[in-house]
């Protein structure tokens, strides 16, 4: 059973599919209302607030800058062209768009595997622009990185600094030291000395995610193969319970139930209760390898693995047209056929060799039309290097 063909979507898509490819913004259409109910085993209950003790809200708002992909899905995808034909469904795309749609109905993470430059972080701002759900949190993974990085960042030295300078300046106009504080004053003392430490903690883009929201956020984990050994089993317990602690607000609950700090989104801010975040709609998570690394089996159980490769012809011309105005410059389907010539042959090449290959002969052509062959060999010969080769 398909879908009835919509505005930016393909007319061959199962039913059952959230996720339909285009790259383009589907009208009208709204994820928390659509996606189907999660499976019993993961569902989270965050955000719920039986007890309304304060006016805060009680679901995270990331504000009107985070709900626009901006650009820097723009700079993946080039920009909304509402004129676009959509890929056509092949066996290969079809299986990729099945596995995806099958980690967001899950709610589980997304395993991307391949070589680099094939297209796995574009497929997180596809996600994120077709279905409305915004800015991309993107985490990117070094061999320094550690889950409590991406979660959170607390600065208690710039906190001493700005206390002290507090201090001195109260008591050269005169005034008490708060450390000294009368007894009488001293329980709101206490909560605003508390409160204040939300002023030096952020959320990372790890711990934005998984913030309790009406629609789930798309979270890209970038070079994941490129953490520590213990990476993946640092993730298992954030992936299984959605979501986690963060002692240094917990240990202040007792005097200060709610906390306000700021988060990866630009310019907002969350209430964190009693030092616990839980999500309310798991995110839809991305990670990408650029190899074949071994992973634990516990952690490979809980993702959804998708074997990347290039795009085909299709889907490469699509990608040129999304960065050139809808419209492949002269000479693309010439570029685009020796290109994936050279990778049959086995040359490890990325799309973005493909892109600067055709925005130099749209920039040396001008009006000269469709380049000779002459042209395009030369072209590849000259930005078309293998990425396991020697540079130069």
């Amino acid at each position: 059973m398909t879908t009835p063909a919509e505005p930016g979507s393909s007319s061959s898509a199962p039913e059952w599919w959230i996720f339909h490819g285009t790259g383009r913004p589907r009208a009208h259409f709204d994820v928390a209302t659509r996606l189907p109910p999660p499976p019993s085993w993961r569902v989270y209950g965050g955000g719920a607030d039986p007890e309304g003790t304060d006016g805060d809200p009680v679901l995270y708002d990331p504000g009107p800058q985070a709900l626009r992909t901006g650009t820097d899905s723009e700079r993946h995808l080039g920009p909304v062209q509402l004129w676009n034909t959509p890929v056509p469904l092949g066996p290969h795309r079809r299986r990729l768009l099945d596995k995806v749609n099958a980690a967001i109905c899950l709610r589980r993470p997304l395993l991307l595997v391949g070589p680099p430059g094939v297209g796995k972080s574009s497929l997180a701002h596809q996600i994120a622009r077709e279905l409305g759900l915004g800015r991309v949190l993107r985490w990117s993974v070094t061999s320094r990185s550690t889950v409590a990085d991406g979660l959170y960042t607390y600065d208690p030295l710039t906190q001493i600094h700005d206390l002290n300078l507090e201090n001195a300046r109260r008591r050269a106009v005169g005034g008490p030291d708060r450390r000294y504080a009368r007894v009488g004053g001293t329980e709101a003392h206490l909560r605003s000395s508390a409160e204040s430490i939300g002023r030096y903690l952020t959320l990372g883009p790890l711990g934005t995610a998984f913030l309790p929201t009406r629609s789930p956020r798309v979270l890209l984990i970038d070079d994941f193969d490129l953490g520590d050994f213990d990476l993946p089993g640092d993730l298992l317990d954030l992936f299984e319970n959605g979501g986690y602690d963060i002692p240094e607000l917990g240990r202040l609950a007792n005097v200060a139930e709610t906390i306000r700090v700021a988060t990866d989104d630009p310019g907002r801010t969350a209430v964190i209760r009693r030092g616990g975040v839980l999500c309310s709609a798991f995110p839809i998570t991305v990670l990408t390898c650029n190899d074949d690394r071994d992973l634990p089996p516990a952690f490979l159980r809980r993702c959804i693995p998708v074997q990347m490769g290039l795009p085909d012809e299709n889907e490469l011309i699509a990608a040129v047209a999304g960065h050139f105005d809808g419209d492949p410059p002269a000479g693309t389907r010439s570029l685009v056929a020796e290109f994936l010539s050279r990778s049959a042959d086995g040359q490890t090449l990325a799309v973005d060799q493909l892109l600067n290959a055709v925005h130099l002969v749209s920039a040396m052509g001008g009006e000269q039309g469709e380049p000779g062959p002459e042209q395009v060999r030369h072209l590849s010969d000259l930005l078309w290097h293998r990425l396991t080769e020697t540079p130069g």
